[in-house]
């Protein structure tokens, strides 16, 4: 592996928030994903949020010195979840995989839980190749964030 393959995560930075935001409006991405996209204002507001009040930790990922995603997680009615998103024109290409083991590494809670769209093969893959497991499936009604769906839960002990 040369240098322009190397994944790694970072702390965000303010100049991490035109690339992501970007990718968070990728139509087919959020297909895949099931999810609708949020404005600029609600991206922001996210953005500037204290991380402590929602116990989040979010990690730019990198490729070699690009900036081609993030990782994260957040807590949910008392369950530590995980998210994470790769620009589309950096699929296939195992870093997902990789930020999300690194990621795992990093941050010791456990159990993690992650929720996916069953369709959305390769994100359930993702998880799978970094030992979540799946523990339900189960329909997902739309809400104004979430388009309905079979939605996979996975678990990480």
């Amino acid at each position: 592996m040369h240098d322009g393959d190397r994944v790694e995560l970072r702390e965000r930075i303010e100049s991490d928030f035109e690339p992501l935001f970007a990718m968070s409006q990728d139509p087919i991405a959020n297909q895949m994903s099931m999810v609708y996209p949020l404005t600029r204002e609600q991206f922001e507001a996210r953005w500037n949020r204290v991380p402590e009040s929602v116990n989040e930790i979010s990690m730019t990922i990198l490729f070699g010195d690009c900036v081609v995603g993030k990782v994260s997680s957040f807590t949910v009615e008392d369950e530590t979840h995980v998210g994470y998103f790769v620009a589309q024109e950096h699929w296939g290409k195992g870093i997902a995989t990789r930020a999300l083991r690194l990621f795992v590494e990093q941050f010791g809670h456990r159990p993690l839980i992650a929720h996916v769209a069953s369709s959305n093969i390769g994100s359930c893959r993702v998880l799978e190749k970094c030992a979540f497991v799946k523990i339900d499936e189960r329909e997902s009604p739309e809400t104004e964030r979430y388009m309905a769906c079979v939605e996979a839960i996975y678990e990480l002990y």
